[in-house]
């Protein structure tokens, strides 16, 4: 086989209802391009919506009750191979550009280089100057207090981002000889919610107040009531606007890197394979919900695109996959080891033309806190139909028909009682233990304070995280929707 180079680009919560031709237009005319060069999975899913656990078992193959971890403070054990190592068993340079989300000394997991630091924490500790380096952003990096400041001007994620995506160009500009597995991860369109200040204007007379602003359906349980954040009609218009716009500035960043390495291919005469993914969605203020930590479709979703070499081009497949099949996906396709164990499947026969089954079920896992106590949830995605369940509020099962109800309006459990049975024996089947991943979390937690005390003891080691926000992302942006 002849060599093969791959890039993947890694975003951060970008839900693929927001997208050219989508349910939210934006306009991605690269994204277009990619998928018109390429093949499109147009129901992926996360393996869970959160960001640690959804990459962790990207790059392991395996689901969060596998790995253990459902939070953002954990990360996998040094034991626990990932793709890339199989890769670089087999000759591959495993290079990662900016964000990936490890916590504590091992920054690698498989990768043999590091390009660009990471703008969210590599230690278990959050330290205190992460104020000062953030400044009214501080809280706006988490989905509860998102909506405090809301845009269009500078923030620290563009600015991290303008960095990674130099550093790719950079690298790619370079000669190397190993094949090339690079993956550039960036952080936005993750909150906070500003985008440059054009695009912000534009999208501003676009976009509509979301879905069911100030409202509370019937089927949100207390576990998802507690992510709900209620805010004025004009802010949640603010925050889509924002959204919008760091889509349209996201794209033209795929579309620089892909560029870059189109010529590096060029240069070197290989093969190539060009993908972009995101960890998870966002609500965007739909249900007064903002970010992930949801089933939700906007949550749950991801964008999947892979286009190159021996790839069907303008091919869209609608059979649900996962984030979970990315890991079996690339050691086919790089002519790598397989993996020993691994959750998903290889998409390496569809990408060729040979269509997904679509008789088969996804599924995606979250761990929330509620009055002190762990809840285990799971969804299952199986044809048109969609289950939830959270351990402890059965009663609150949810099944979605996204075929009638895209939007997740209507709870069918009740009208629909043969398939919901049928949902909660599979549910049942694939997680059996929820009380003991519970635990399990219960412990893990408690083995956070211990690694937090020992970094206090012998000092934090932050080299790998991105500390130059300037003092001109640190203040409310210039268009200021919301801002503290």
């Amino acid at each position: 086989m002849s060599q093969r180079d791959i890039l993947l680009f890694f975003s951060d919560q970008h839900a693929p209802q927001f997208m050219a031709g989508e349910e939210i237009n934006v306009d991605t005319p690269h994204l277009n391009a990619l998928r018109t060069g390429g093949t499109t999975f147009t129901q992926a899913y996360t393996a869970c919506p959160l960001c640690v656990p959804a990459r962790m078992a990207m790059l392991s193959g395996l689901r969060a009750s596998h790995t253990g971890i459902f939070t953002n403070v954990d990360t996998l054990s040094d034991t626990m191979p990932t793709f890339l190592h199989h890769l670089a068993a087999a000759g591959y340079e495993t290079v990662l550009i900016g964000r990936m989300h490890f916590i504590g000394e091992n920054q690698r997991h498989g990768f043999t280089k590091r390009i660009a630091p990471d703008i969210t924490l590599v230690t278990w500790t959050r330290p205190e100057h992460l104020k000062q380096e953030r400044g009214v952003f501080a809280r706006t990096f988490a989905g509860k207090w998102a909506p405090q400041v809301v845009g269009g001007g500078e923030s620290p994620v563009l600015h991290y981002d303008e960095l990674v995506i130099q550093a790719a160009e950079d690298y790619l500009r370079q000669p190397h000889q190993k094949p090339q597995f690079i993956i550039v991860g960036t952080y936005g369109p993750h909150f906070p919610y500003v985008a440059p200040k054009k695009l912000f204007q534009k999208y501003w007379e676009r976009v509509e107040v979301p879905a069911m602003h100030n409202t509370l359906p019937p089927y949100m349980n207390r576990c998802l009531q507690k992510h709900r954040v209620e805010t004025t009609p004009q802010v949640a218009k603010g925050v889509r606007a924002a959204y919008c716009g760091m889509i349209e500035h996201m794209d033209g960043q795929i579309g620089r890197v892909k560029a870059a390495f189109d010529n590096f291919t060029a240069r070197r005469g290989t093969q190539k394979l060009f993908g972009y993914f995101s960890d998870h969605g966002d609500q965007a203020g739909e249900r007064d919900l903002y970010g992930k930590e949801t089933f939700f479709e906007k949550s749950v979703r991801i964008p999947l695109i892979l286009a190159g070499d021996d790839v069907v081009q303008n091919q869209r497949i609608d059979a649900p996959v996962s984030i979970l099949d990315i890991a079996p996906t690339m050691c086919e396709w790089a002519g790598a080891s397989a993996l020993n164990q691994a959750d998903g499947i290889s998409l390496a026969a569809a990408l060729k033309g040979q269509a997904e089954n679509n008789q088969r079920m996804v599924y995606s896992e979250y761990m929330e806190k509620l009055d002190d106590a762990w809840h285990y949830s799971i969804m299952l995605r199986h044809k048109g139909w969609k289950f939830i369940s959270y351990h402890g509020f059965e009663e609150s099962d949810m099944l979605f028909d996204l075929e009638k109800d895209p939007l997740e309006k209507q709870n069918r459990a009740l009208e629909s009682p043969e398939t919901l049975k049928a949902f909660r024996i599979k549910a049942q089947e694939l997680a059996p233990f929820p009380q003991q991943y519970e635990q399990a979390q219960e412990q893990q937690t408690k083995d956070a304070q211990l690694f937090i005390a020992y970094e206090n003891a012998v000092g934090l080691k932050e080299q790998e995280r991105w500390k130059d926000n300037p003092p001109s992302a640190r203040v409310n942006p210039e268009i200021c929707i919301a801002g503290l």
